[in-house]
């Protein structure tokens, strides 16, 4: 006759809802504990978090990517002279042109962690089609 074993105790194959996960997840991102602490917190294990981090994350991904008014997009800025309430001392400009030995470059983060170099003289056509190439990749 065969072995039999009972396993009695809780089930753990368990259902999370949605607003449990984000709840979970926005606990693991805000409170300054581990991930593993707060695994152990709800009774997890840290890489059911990193899991639903990486599905939030590639959902948010794919609904931007599916809006066709969100993209890459230059910002304005602007350069504003340093007043004497900053504490910094204003630098005098120079009116003559001043060159560099070393090309000026432009670094630009794009979604997923990848960052894209480029020459500063760069057209904005050609550093948008980067930044939508790197992105997609």
């Amino acid at each position: 006759m065969g072995r039999v074993e009972v396993l009695t105790g809780r089930e753990r194959r368990r259902r999370w809802t949605r607003e449990e996960k984000l709840a979970i997840l926005k606990e693991a991102a805000t409170s300054g504990l581990r991930v593993a602490e707060v695994a152990r917190r709800h009774d997890v294990v840290p890489q059911q978090i990193y899991q639903w981090r990486r599905h939030l994350l590639a959902a948010v991904r794919d609904r931007v990517q599916g809006d066709s008014d969100v993209g890459p997009a230059f910002l304005p800025v602007t350069v504003v002279p340093a007043s004497p309430e900053d504490g910094v001392a204003p630098t005098p400009v120079s009116t003559s042109p001043v060159r560099s030995c070393r090309s000026s470059r432009i670094e630009v983060r794009c979604r997923g962690g990848r960052s894209l170099a480029v020459a500063a003289g760069i057209a904005p056509a050609e550093l948008v089609a980067l930044i939508r190439a790197v992105e997609r990749a």
